[in-house]
């Protein structure tokens, strides 16, 4: 038999402050302190003095990192369930901290101010667009920041489905002989989870490429990609609970 693997011990942390026994502290930036539970342990309850506020599903969830975030005069905690499912909370005072939806901080925070746009991948070389940057024996081009992604396109065809899809990051990988991917990183809010998805332009038409065949063609543009690599996020929004009419409507990308 198989020994059984050990479960990690269960931690609790005061959000409010700077240190705690089992996690270490990144306070170098007050505004974006991390904390991460050293090797065997995990974070399961939330509190803000004396008062719990949240208690992980230790039975789903063991998480390992989180970050404490100040805006301005607004302060959050994230806690990353898995890497692909955070879960928000705001402070309202040192005793009371309110749960807080990740896409409302996205709109709130992280896109507040920022002008929306639809964003043309064929515009790679723009650089108001785009930071390029080697990539191997090609190119990789990564979206600013400075603007709101509302919508992806390669010319007028668009690049994945939109529909509750926040995008934290879009980079086109351009290979040497013009082979290009289309790598789309969003929350989805269907599911509240973290999403990257790669696309590949053949034939002038866009496909979503399973995370083998996106590894092969990275690999073959860049040799140090892995050809093993896994996003830690979810590869791809859950099929299984959709119809294949909504997986069609969803992620499927149309020609004329």
């Amino acid at each position: 038999d198989e020994p059984k693997k050990e479960e990690p011990k269960d931690l609790t942390v005061n959000v409010n402050a700077d240190a705690s026994d089992n996690v270490t502290y990144d306070l170098k930036d007050p505004a974006h302190v991390t904390l991460t539970a050293h090797a065997g342990y995990r974070f399961k309850t939330l509190k803000a003095g004396e008062k719990t506020f949240y208690t992980v599903d230790t039975a789903k969830f063991s998480p390992t990192e989180a970050v404490r975030l100040k805006h301005a005069e607004d302060v959050f905690f994230k806690l990353e369930l898995v890497p692909a499912k955070p879960v928000m909370f705001k402070k309202k005072s040192d005793t009371e901290w309110t749960s807080f939806k990740y896409a409302q901080y996205m709109d709130d925070v992280l896109y507040k101010g920022k002008e929306e746009k639809e964003l043309d991948v064929s515009k790679f070389a723009d650089e108001t667009l785009f930071t390029a940057s080697a990539f191997g024996t090609g190119k990789l081009y990564t979206s600013k920041d400075t603007f709101k992604v509302t919508k992806v396109v390669y010319d007028k065809t668009e690049v994945g489905k939109s529909a509750k899809a926040k995008f934290t990051g879009v980079k086109v990988y351009v290979g040497s002989d013009d082979k290009k991917v289309v790598r789309l990183n969003y929350f989805y809010t269907g599911d509240d989870r973290l999403k990257e998805v790669y696309f590949h332009l053949k034939d002038n038409k866009w496909t979503k490429l399973e995370q083998t065949e996106a590894n092969k063609l990275l690999h073959a543009m860049d040799a140090t990609w892995p050809l093993d690599y896994k996003p830690t996020v979810d590869k791809f929004s859950p099929l299984a609970v959709l119809s294949s009419l909504a997986i069609v409507s969803l992620f499927a990308v149309y020609f004329l």
